[in-house]
């Protein structure tokens, strides 16, 4: 039995739309009058099912009209589909059409989401690399990317400070064999990370007296009835106990 990903690249194999909505979609894009000049339309289509990539999604919405470019939103990190895309059809009349129809279209247990995106509202970057397949990250480029990444001030005081601390038990443990171990490169390269780390951060602005005043808050009383011992009060941090006693009644003569 064949895969499930060599048996789309079968024509027999093509999900085919209901025939109302077939008969429905090409009645409308067949009234579309073709201009001399055409304008291309965007669409938006998300909660795509998995499994149908860039060459399904390209085939499957060919069949409404000449699909330009097709572009899915993928995880830069494990190179997985996002479940959403962008298509590019070469009638901007078609467009507005496909996604009008095909919107909540049900395909494999999902409904897609499809809207038609305007020229003016799409980034210059939406279709970057769709002219190109798609090549999954492998590990070996991820650890180069992630070993090559330029690193902050605190990243570099903290490997500075590995390496030092690394060193320093290297020393201990040649000094404990009786062999001579000089070597002070790790430690020059922690003391130039911490004069890099200490110069940008900025120092604290003293605040005024009018500010200290106005932040500056009394704390608030409790007022505590301490004929009653059988209720007890749980003090808020911040505030003051005042205990309040009742004066006894003065006997009648």
């Amino acid at each position: 039995m064949a895969s499930k990903t060599s048996t789309w690249n079968t024509k027999a194999d093509l999900v085919p739309l209901e025939k109302d909505k077939a008969k429905e979609l090409r009645a409308r894009i067949s009234k579309i009058k073709q201009a001399e000049v055409l304008r291309p339309g965007a669409v938006f289509v998300g909660h795509i099912p998995h499994g149908f990539f860039e060459p399904q999604v390209k085939r499957f919405f060919s069949q409404f009209g000449t699909v330009s470019r097709v572009r899915l939103a993928r995880s830069k990190k494990t190179g997985g589909p996002k479940g959403y895309g962008y298509i590019e059809f070469e009638c901007e009349e078609v467009a507005k059409v496909v996604a009008e129809t095909m919107n909540n279209y049900l395909m494999f247990e999902k409904l897609l989401k499809c809207e038609f995106i305007p020229t003016e509202r799409l980034h210059p970057k939406t279709f970057h690399g769709s002219n190109r397949k798609f090549l999954k990250p492998t590990r070996r480029s991820t650890a180069i990317r992630k070993h090559n990444k330029p690193k902050d001030a605190a990243a570099t005081l903290q490997s500075a400070m590995r390496l030092a601390s690394k060193n320093l038990g290297r020393k201990r443990k040649y000094a404990a064999l009786g062999l001579n171990y000089d070597f002070s490169g790790y430690d020059d390269m922690a003391k130039k990370a911490k004069l890099q780390a200490a110069s940008i951060v900025t120092p604290k602005v003293p605040k005024s007296e009018e500010e200290v005043k106005t932040t500056k808050q009394e704390p608030a009383t409790l007022l505590l009835d301490s004929s009653d011992p059988e209720i007890s009060f749980k003090t808020p941090p911040g505030v003051s106990k005042v205990k309040k006693i009742k004066k006894a009644a003065k006997k009648q003569t």
